[in-house]
């Protein structure tokens, strides 16, 4: 006969348990233990959780009581404690303990103490650390834990290791070529582009994009070769900028703020043509591969580029020969500069409302499918709140997901979307 008076509580505050075995707590009782322990040590020999176990089932055999261990969920903080709140108190009730004896493998699991001692009075706290140097141990596991989560998120494998490798990178070509000042301002404006992208929150979608358009290169494609194409426009683009500068004579070393303005408007006025062709090349192939696949509300997106990339070249081209026009004092360029513009926007505005008219069917889905999604509550399959949908992700017309937050969840998660949105949230 056991003694019920106390009993033996093991925590996973992250549920490695169930994300490992599939098995959710509480698990109850010495041979059920022993069962999940085995489980969770075939799965992941390294696992500190393993060692917790097998200690409170020790402890449990000797003390000839029961031992319960309690998951939390990988979403360590409130979440994971209100589960470990809903387990406890369905142990408390079933066994009705004096007190407990806590059993964890670090800190961050013994920060459930409070929670423990609103239930039972706690009798002893056991930390199951491996044999070595104990301080040495925990500060092993610390890393090694922090590693793993950081391998397992995107965002924090970018800021821990992605950015810090570019830099890496970039102080050793600077420290090759002699260019460490250039190298430096470049990491700078690196770290300022990605802390503004994180800042609006649009660090996820910026890299889903890269990603996306890094995984859609293919020679299949005919947007990949008009890629190749565009890149060594551009480049025949820079000579064409330089030569103008050359051209014109003007002190390519002179720091003066009019002849690195004259240099800068040059360059624009020798490369502007090119560098157009360059984009409007790429985007013609990105234009052919979106209509193959018949997503035709990009191919509008597509056309609307075009259109406003030549707005914008034809603005700039024109501001370059007004600006050489001011320098000698002509008229004739300054009236040419506000027709080709004015007359660069109504076509842009032209084809937004004419591709809006073609492209009506699409456009109409597309509002549809946001009217559906944007607003709406949506709940993980235990029926936990997670927040209200932000942004509907669409590829065209075609509906990819949507964003809660900053979290964006796939399509292919989507549970339910009848009266409330249940979602799979992988553990």
């Amino acid at each position: 006969m056991r003694n019920m008076d106390k009993i033996v509580i093991c925590v996973d505050r992250d549920d490695d348990i169930k994300r490992k075995t599939g098995i959710k707590g509480p698990i109850i009782g010495i041979d059920r233990n022993i069962e999940v322990a085995n489980s969770l040590a075939l799965a992941d020999p390294e696992d500190t959780d393993v060692n917790a176990m097998f200690s409170a089932i020790k402890i449990a055999k000797e003390l000839n009581t029961e031992v319960v261990t309690l998951t939390g969920n990988k979403s360590v903080g409130v979440i994971s404690d209100m589960e470990i709140s809903r387990q406890l108190d369905e142990v408390v009730d079933k066994f009705k303990p004096e007190g407990v004896i806590l059993v964890t493998d670090g800190a961050e699991d013994e920060q459930i103490i409070p929670i423990i001692e609103s239930r039972a009075k706690i009798i002893s706290v056991k930390t199951a650390i491996v044999r070595q140097s104990q301080e040495l141990e925990r500060a092993y596991f610390k890393i090694t834990q922090f590693i793993k989560e950081v391998e397992d998120d995107a965002n924090l494998a970018r800021l821990v290791f992605g950015i810090p490798g570019l830099v890496l990178i970039l102080i050793a070509i600077g420290g090759i070529f002699g260019i460490m000042l250039l190298a430096m301002n470049i990491i700078l404006a690196i770290i300022g582009i990605y802390l503004l992208i994180k800042g609006f929150g649009y660090e996820e979608e910026f890299f889903s994009k890269a990603s996306e358009f890094i995984n859609s290169l293919s020679v299949e494609k005919v947007s990949t070769w008009t890629y190749v194409i565009s890149s060594l426009i551009i480049i025949l683009a820079g000579i064409y900028g330089y030569q103008e500068m050359v051209n014109r004579d003007i002190p390519i070393n002179d720091n003066t703020v009019d002849d690195e303005l004259d240099s800068a408007i040059a360059f624009i006025q020798g490369s502007i043509g090119l560098l157009l062709a360059s984009v409007v090349i790429a985007i013609i192939g990105m234009m052919i591969d979106d209509h193959r696949t018949k997503k035709y509300l990009n191919v509008r997106r597509d056309i609307v580029l075009i259109a406003f990339v030549v707005l914008v070249a034809i603005t700039i081209g024109s501001g370059a020969d007004y600006y050489w026009a001011m320098r000698s004092l002509g008229q004739e360029k300054i009236a040419n500069f506000t027709i080709s513009v004015f007359i660069a926007i109504m076509m842009f505005l032209f084809v937004v409302k004419f591709t809006e008219y073609m492209f009506i069917e699409e456009i109409e889905m597309k509002k549809n499918l946001e009217d559906k999604f944007r607003g709406r509550e949506v709940f993980d399959a235990d029926g936990n709140r997670i927040g209200r949908v932000s942004k509907v992700l669409l590829d065209g017309s075609d509906f990819v997901g949507f964003k809660v937050g900053r979290k964006r969840i796939l399509k292919d998660r989507i549970i339910s979307d009848k009266n409330k949105i249940i979602v799979n949230i992988p553990g």
